[in-house]
């Protein structure tokens, strides 16, 4: 101990070699089968170790391993080469039925108010710790309460570092319309409505600002090196007042206040997509109440009123 204390150094002297050994047989047999040459030649390459061990001496660890309470087993392969593996280790994270549905409610609660970043964190801390219960039916029903179950999340994550940078980028897409084809758009954000996971952006087909599903995302296909905005890209501006809790309330990007009174806003939003822009709208209720422009104001009012007459139609 004096001597790791003095150079901060992990030395032979300071080494249970037998110990050593035993755990790091342990690591490599759960990672998966390994043959008597894997394990030499992980033996061999460890910086601590440097050499080869004898097939005895292998069986050794591996019955110290055994009394310690690990199940390990040789199989042969379809190569006729035998390998060790560990079937069951007294390290395994162990849950009562109680504290899997507790977990569940727990997940299920939480997830509703994380942001995609948090979402896949949560994803790769279950896909952690998945390998270590022993329970199929408690991560199928956390992979099917998951937002994250139809997405490919290495995409997922290449296409939220797209729009950290606000990439311009051809992905691939599924339209339920038109089937898969190319869209170019300059990349903004990754987003959650509805339960569903979109990515945000202005596209270049349409010259507007709009969203797509993640999910029916294919891949990305380029990453444009220089951005290039159509020259027939139109935003417009619309006002609308917000009854809501003025501390807590917190603007889009697009967005602005321009009035703060007690307990409401006057925002002023920036957008070149009206369907987005009423989504949002609607999302508020009575709460909000759209100034101008004149013309969206009015076609809101239809729609509204269309949405009316469809209830009374059924």
């Amino acid at each position: 101990m004096k001597e790791f204390i003095k150079n901060q150094k992990v030395t032979y002297n300071l080494m249970s070699f037998t110990g050593y050994k035993s755990l790091l047989l342990f690591s490599l047999l759960t990672e998966g089968p390994k043959s008597y040459e894997d394990i030499c030649t992980s033996f061999y390459n460890n910086p601590y170790l440097r050499e080869k061990v004898s097939i005895d001496t292998v069986r050794v660890y591996i019955n110290s391993l055994r009394r310690i309470g690990c199940e390990i087993k040789r199989v042969r392969g379809e190569d006729k080469i035998s390998r060790y593996t560990v079937i069951s280790h007294p390290f395994e994270l162990k849950l009562t039925p109680e504290q899997m549905q507790s977990i569940i409610k727990v997940y299920k609660s939480i997830v509703k108010n994380m942001d995609v970043k948090e979402l896949l964190s949560m994803e790769k801390f279950f896909a952690k710790i998945g390998a270590y219960i022993k329970n199929d039916h408690f991560i199928d029903e956390i992979k099917r309460l998951s937002m994250l179950k139809d997405v490919n999340n290495e995409l997922l994550e290449e296409l939220i570092d797209c729009c950290d940078k606000k990439e311009q980028i051809v992905i691939s897409y599924n339209s339920p319309n038109s089937g898969e084809k190319n869209i170019e758009l300059i990349s903004d954000k990754i987003d959650i409505s509805n339960g569903k996971i979109y990515l945000y952006g202005m596209g270049f087909e349409y010259m507007q600002y709009g969203s797509f599903l993640v999910s029916r995302i294919k891949k990305i296909n380029e990453i444009k090196l220089n951005k290039t905005l159509p020259c027939n890209f139109k935003e417009f501006k619309i006002v609308y007042e917000l009854v809501c809790d003025t501390k807590k309330f917190k603007p889009d990007k697009n967005e602005k206040i321009i009035e703060k009174h007690e307990n409401s806003l006057l925002i002023e939003m920036t957008t070149s997509n009206d369907f987005l822009a009423k989504q949002k709208l609607l999302e508020y209720g009575y709460n909000a109440k759209i100034l101008e422009p004149e013309k969206f104001k009015n076609d809101f009012i239809t729609l509204l009123e269309d949405m009316k007459a469809g209830y009374y139609c059924g």
